[in-house]
């Protein structure tokens, strides 16, 4: 038997980002509708053996997304144009199919935010509450959330402290994220990004993030790297779902 990447230590609570779940099934065509809902199954079952959680929480895509309000081209190079025909619409309804039948089962429907925004607050609830818990997702955006993590698709188990998290939420508050279509420095990607952050204290990664900023964009650099950083924060509260301002969300936190 594969040994569980916990180690057999049990997680109370684990969170699950499962929209990259239901991608990846929806994108075997040759499954009928009853197949795929038993895979779905099987890899929530997976993960919940993997981190032995006493209590699995799931979060997956819903309806509308606060974001659009603040950058309307945000992911504009996944969505199709405004009365386009859909270029695959197969898998656009095997999605739709999948994510009904997941609300069926009372798993959470992430309406006006992203499931990523949900399974952070949870995380973030469970770390006021000193809950020992684990996220279960794919995707990096996630990893500035301090906690434990557990990739399910390496079968890998990690954990990120607030200081890595916060680092790695400066990265890409330099470099942008252009799979969503989010403008962050031209010309700086993760080598460029690491390398003005090299050496660089934990409490001064803001500043230096803002100075390179105001190098690149004099007249609006404040404007702009507050879209940036709106789009790709992931929010810790319910009051979240709105455009924050970094004086008041960062400053003075690490």
């Amino acid at each position: 038997m594969k040994l569980k990447p916990s180690g057999g230590k049990p997680f109370a609570l684990c969170f699950v980002d499962a929209d990259s779940l239901i991608y990846r099934i929806a994108l075997k065509s040759d499954l009928s509708l009853k197949k795929a809902k038993s895979y779905y199954d099987k890899a929530i079952e997976d993960i919940e053996w993997a981190t032995v959680a006493t209590e699995v929480r799931v979060a997956l895509k819903g309806d509308g997304n606060f974001r659009y309000e603040i950058a309307e081209d945000y992911k504009a190079k996944r969505k199709p144009e405004e009365d386009a025909p859909d270029p695959n619409p197969e898998l656009t309804k095997r999605r739709h199919e999948l994510n009904e039948y997941a609300y069926s089962l009372g798993h959470f429907k992430s309406d006006n935010c992203e499931a990523d925004d949900v399974v952070s607050i949870w995380a973030q609830e469970a770390l006021d509450a000193g809950e020992n818990f684990v996220i279960a997702h794919i995707d990096k955006d996630i990893d500035m959330v301090e906690g434990w993590h557990y990739n399910f698709t390496k079968e890998i188990l990690y954990y990120i402290d607030a200081e890595e998290g916060w680092y790695k939420m400066c990265i890409q508050m330099l470099m942008g994220d252009s799979t969503d279509n989010i403008q962050g420095l031209k010309g700086i990607g993760p080598k460029k990004a690491e390398k003005l952050l090299t050496d660089v204290a934990v409490g001064d990664m803001i500043d230096a993030v803002q100075e390179a900023w105001k190098d690149h964009h004099p007249e609006d650099w404040e404007e702009k790297l507050e879209v940036c950083w709106n789009l790709i924060y992931m929010r810790r509260n319910w009051d979240g779902f709105k455009q924050l301002t970094i004086a008041e969300e960062l400053n003075d936190k690490v």
